[in-house]
């Protein structure tokens, strides 16, 4: 087993959601692709009423996963946040919760830690490190009492020549009201935090970056207020600010990159990574606004795309990448109310989302878990063709001969077919919807053939145009485009 997070683009291929592919279409509309939850969710929950009882496991809340798969020792680690003392949630038994108003008192927020070796099943060590009513053994790695920590994020930074730095936290550290970040060797034991030198941020929510090699530089993504002042910093509603730094020290002014629609469609957080020639944002969608929607009180995780992390853009607004489950609180899907996403993990061809879900309200009682969607490699987005033919005709590619190969799905019924142009868009002897035999099925990497091989053509780019019908297309592999 193989593994990535997400960073620049070495593979040759093109991805269909990219804008910068699209030439033009027609008779096709953008789709999400369709997740996979795993059978065993949840991976696991808080464990306050379990037996034994980890009393600092009150309430998961947004659960904000940190995940990675660490590339030293094999493991899957995630860093998630517990509020540690919430007295709603320690004094109402599950069973009294439905006919009770939670109330939000006052608590304790903790950064807690898991482990597992096949990113399924999770342990959760006692560390020794924090205290918490008088003891140490427990999984908690950082607390608002040890660390001041409220709400933010890990990551792995494989970059860093230190090792004293190879973990890395960014947070809103709740003793000062600043941004601040924490260094750790292996991610248990963390240093007091360092507050940002000069800009700081609301950042009441799951903060999180990464190393962007194309950029030199951190890119972090955390939360701003659209009316926010310094007295009351949560007025008005929830955006995505963005900032970046070369040392993780000093940061530039973070700047709204992202904001919803309205009152009832706020960016609540947005994971990000860098993922083939793009980068890829998991916004978790508050809807707020209005107390009669179904949807009230409820958080989406949608995807975007951004080609330089400073402009973002929803690609299917309204539409959940990972949808909530059925039912509503008590009763309903362990992540019918609330989904929070982790940075996405490639593992082989698939993609690997670990997501924290919850069964009721974002304001409401509810139970939050661990839980893993998977997508197949690159199945982001693709445009989709009904019974009635659509088309797609592509930017400039260069094309590989030896690799080239299309990531599609059709029907039953369905085909693709397609052509390769001139990069003008002239038409190339041999290689017209006539002389391509029908591509149907489901693959990653299904071939495609023309009445002429492919390594006939010169190396110069061109253009392809796709016709299809009940069929979708993801990705072309082996193509990069001519220009950037």
């Amino acid at each position: 087993m193989t593994a990535e997070m997400p960073q620049a683009n070495s593979t040759g291929r093109a991805l269909l959601m990219d804008p910068r592919v699209i030439a033009s279409t027609s008779g096709v509309d953008i789709v999400l692709g369709r997740v996979q939850k795993h059978p065993t969710n949840p991976l696991f929950g808080e464990d306050y009423f379990a037996i034994p009882s980890r009393p600092w496991e009150t309430r998961f809340d947004n659960v904000y996963p940190s995940v990675v798969l660490d590339p030293d020792s094999g493991l899957f680690r995630v860093w998630y946040f517990s509020f540690l003392t919430d007295s709603d949630m320690a004094d109402i038994p599950l069973a009294e919760r439905p006919s009770r108003t939670y109330g939000s008192p006052a608590r304790e927020d903790g950064l807690l830690y898991a482990e597992s070796r096949d990113g399924i099943t999770w342990f959760k060590p006692e560390l020794g490190l924090i205290g918490f009513q008088g003891g140490t053994a427990n999984n908690i790695v950082m607390s608002t009492e040890s660390h001041g920590i409220h709400s933010g994020g890990v990551l792995l930074d494989e970059h860093e020549t230190d090792p004293a730095r190879r973990y890395k936290a960014v947070f809103r550290n709740r003793r000062d009201r600043t941004m601040a970040v924490s260094f750790s060797a292996d991610g248990l034991d963390w240093s007091q935090p360092v507050p940002w030198a000069q800009y700081s941020a609301v950042g009441d929510t799951h903060t999180n970056g990464f190393w962007d090699a194309s950029r030199k530089s951190y890119v972090v993504v955390t939360r701003g207020w659209t009316d926010s002042t310094p007295d009351n910093p949560y007025i008005g509603e929830r955006i995505v600010l963005r900032t970046e730094s070369e040392d993780f020290l000093n940061w530039t002014e973070p700047r709204e990159v992202l904001r919803g629609a309205d009152e009832h469609d706020q960016i609540y957080s947005m994971p990000i990574a860098r993922y083939a020639d793009l980068y890829i944002g998991l916004p978790a969608v508050f809807h707020k606004g209005e107390p009669n929607a179904s949807d009230w009180d409820l958080v989406d995780t949608e995807l975007a795309i951004s080609l330089d992390t400073e402009k973002w853009s929803r690609v299917a607004p309204g539409t959940p990448l990972i949808p909530r489950g059925h039912g509503s609180y008590p009763t309903g899907a362990y992540d019918c109310g609330c989904i929070y996403a982790s940075a996405p993990i490639v593992i082989d061809d698939q993609i690997f989302l670990y997501y924290g879900g919850s069964n009721g309200t974002h304001n409401g009682f509810r139970e939050s878990s661990l839980n893993l969607a998977t997508l197949p490699l690159d199945r982001w987005a693709g445009y989709c063709a009904g019974p009635s033919l659509g088309f797609i005709t592509t930017t400039a590619l260069v094309l590989d001969p030896h690799t080239f190969s299309l990531n599609v799905a059709t029907s039953e019924t369905g085909s693709i077919r397609a052509a390769i142009l001139t990069e003008t868009g002239s038409a190339l002897n041999g290689f017209e919807f006539d002389d391509c035999a029908p591509i149907t099925g489901d693959g990653l990497r299904l071939s495609i053939s023309w009445s002429r091989e492919l390594a006939e053509l010169p190396n110069t780019p061109v253009r392809l145009r796709f016709e299809l019908r009940d069929a979708t297309v993801f990705a072309i592999n082996g193509a990069t485009r001519a220009t950037t």
